[in-house]
Order: structure tokens, then C-alpha cells, then sequence
């Protein structure tokens, strides 16, 4: 009963959310604000997917993947030439650039996750080297990039114009509900808890029986999907992509560092991760407060791993269930 009411509690607190969010825009014109907040609320969509993408691998799992770079770019791309060349609607490309980015880490999980040598540190620069030959690829062909950048500014105008980027702003606040609700059910679920027993001991897991090849290959994939559908939604807001920005090292690592910072053993810490880190990286950008941004962010991870290893939500968690225990003993 108590699990019941948890994840009651759990989808009520998504719809609050959802509505509040879904309201955001119609909120932010009514109060004549600068098109500012919008756009950093749609950016705080894109880095919490992009964290909670990776938490529900790397974190549940224990693998530590930079290839979260390479299947971005993929899904940029893959939206940008089937808009530019083939003319698709943006909405038609997003299913493809998810499934683009999630077939290329399916077959590299297939290969990699076959061989036990492949792992720690091995699988970090095997991914690391899986965005270098992508963006390579893709600065070389010339449908694709071939070095010179590509634009999609004025692509789909009748319904993503650059007027306005509330219809993309509506995109990525599903794909980011959809992601978060799944790196939800993922923890709590019989899959989350294998990605566990990876975790702990993949030896002793797989001696246990459990399946520990195919709960990889299918999370990774399933985790590159989302990366490659947000991807896609951040080529169009962008509306110029470059290859070696798109698969500039800084995506993963960003990725990562909010996981880690918000905490990657509770299934909402990379959301208080990417929302600090995403507020700070947007709202110190100019000249000298730039710096300060960096200087910012770096002490705040320092500290984070120095003195609250296990995150700002796990300890908060780990407060909150000292209190109970109190309560419960008093």
C-alpha cells in the first residue's frame, strides 16, 4: 500500500508540474517578460534530459559513457538533413533521430557489452572514441555537414518559425516529462534494480542469473533514444549546427557533472543538478561574469564532492529518512 501511495503520490506531483510548466509561456507573456525565461527553461529541458539520460545508464548501472556527445550530434543531424534535404516536417524527424541514435548504440553496445575486458575505464574511452569517429563521419560528408556548418533557420515555418520558440519550447517539455517519468519507473522497476546489482558486482549478478548483457544493451539504447530526440529539438532551436560544437567533449561531461552534482543515486538528482548548473551557465554569460560562472559551478562541484559525495538531492534524502527514524524512535 505504501509503494502504491508513493507512485500516486509520485504521478500527481508530474502533473502539477506538467500543468505549471505547460502554463509557463502564456505566464511569462501575461507578465511581459523578455523572452529570456523562456528560453532558459527550454534549455533547462534539454540539459535535464540530457542528465537524466545519462543517470539511467551510467548512474544505475555503474558505467561512465561519453558516447551520450556522439548520439546528441546524431540526432541533430539527423533532423537538420532530413529537413533540409527530404523536406520532413520537424515533428516527422525527431522518431528518426532518436531511432538513428539508439540503432548506432545498440549495434556499439552489442559489440562492446559482449566482451568483459570492455569495461571501466575501457568503455569510457571506447565511447569517448565513438563521438570522434561520428563527428569525423559527418564532417566529411557533405549532406550531412562536410565541414562547413549547416543552417535550418527558416525550416518549417508555418509551424517552428524563428518568431517564436514556444511550439519547440511545448516539444522538449514532453521529451523531458517522458525522460524524467521513465528514469522514475526505471529505479523503482525490476529493470532498475539489475542495473543495480551491475552496479555492486556484475560478476555476482551474472552469477545470480541475471541477464546483465541485455539489460546494457537495451538501457543504452533506450537512453540514447531520448539523448537523440532532444538532440533533434535543440538543432532547431539552434538553428546553425557546426560539427565540432555539436560533438564538442563539453556535452558529456556537463551531462555528467549535473548527475553527479544533483546526486546519481536518487532518480531526481540530475534534475537538481541540471537546474543549478543550467541556471548558472545561462544567467552569467557576458564578459567577466563569465569567468565568474566557471569559477561558480567549479567550487560548487568541488564542494559537492568533498564534503556531499552523494549529491545535493541524496542529501537531502538521506536527512530526510534520518528525521523519520527519529520520529519513528521517539
Amino acid at each position: 500500500m505504501t509503494t502504491d501511495n508513493n507512485q500516486e503520490q509520485t504521478l500527481i506531483g508530474f502533473a502539477v508540474v506538467g500543468i505549471f510548466l505547460a502554463a509557463y509561456p502564456i505566464i511569462t507573456e501575461s507578465l511581459n517578460l523578455s523572452n529570456f525565461w523562456l528560453t532558459l527553461m527550454l534549455q533547462i529541458f534539454v540539459w535535464v534530459t540530457l542528465a537524466m539520460s545519462w543517470n539511467f545508464f551510467c548512474g544505475y548501472s555503474g558505467y561512465s559513457s561519453f558516447g551520450h556527445g556522439a548520439f546528441w550530434g546524431i540526432g541533430m543531424y539527423t533532423t537538420s538533413t532530413l529537413m533540409r534535404e527530404y523536406d520532413m516536417p520537424f515533428l516527422a524527424t525527431l522518431p528518426f533521430a532518436g531511432l538513428v541514435a539508439a540503432l548506432v548504440a545498440l549495434l556499439a553496445g552489442a559489440i562492446i557489452f559482449r566482451l568483459p575486458q570492455f569495461r571501466g575505464e575501457i568503455f569510457s574511452l571506447l565511447t569517448l572514441a565513438l563521438t570522434f569517429v561520428v563527428a569525423t563521419i559527418v564532417n566529411n560528408i557533405d549532406t550531412l555537414d562536410g565541414g562547413r556548418g549547416v543552417f535550418l533557420s527558416g525550416l518549417d515555418a508555418a509551424s517552428f518559425g524563428a518568431e517564436s520558440d514556444v511550439p519547440i519550447y511545448y516539444v522538449a517539455l514532453v521529451i523531458t516529462l517522458g525522460t524524467c517519468y521513465l528514469g522514475y519507473y526505471i529505479y523503482y522497476s525490476r529493470w532498475g534494480q539489475a542495473l543495480f546489482a551491475i552496479r555492486d558486482d556484475e560478476d555476482v549478478a551474472d552469477g545470480l542469473g541475471v541477464p546483465t548483457f541485455q539489460y546494457k544493451v537495451v538501457t543504452f539504447g533506450v537512453s540514447s533514444f531520448v539523448v537523440g530526440m532532444i538532440g533533434g529539438t535543440q538543432a532547431l532551436f539552434l538553428g546553425y549546427l557546426e560539427a565540432a560544437n555539436v560533438f564538442a567533449i563539453l556535452t558529456p561531461l556537463l551531462a555528467l557533472m549535473m548527475a553527479i552534482l544533483g546526486g546519481s543515486g536518487v532518480w531526481y538528482g540530475p534534475i537538481v543538478g541540471a537546474v543549478l548548473i543550467t541556471t548558472l551557465r545561462q544567467t552569467l554569460t557576458d564578459g567577466e561574469t563569465a569567468v565568474v560562472n566557471q569559477i561558480i559551478i567549479g567550487c560548487v562541484l568541488i564542494f559537492v564532492i568533498l564534503f556531499v559525495p552523494e549529491g545535493i538531492a541524496g542529501f537531502f534524502k538521506r536527512q530526510m529518512m534520518k528525521r523519520r527514524r527519529g520520529v519513528a524512535n521517539a
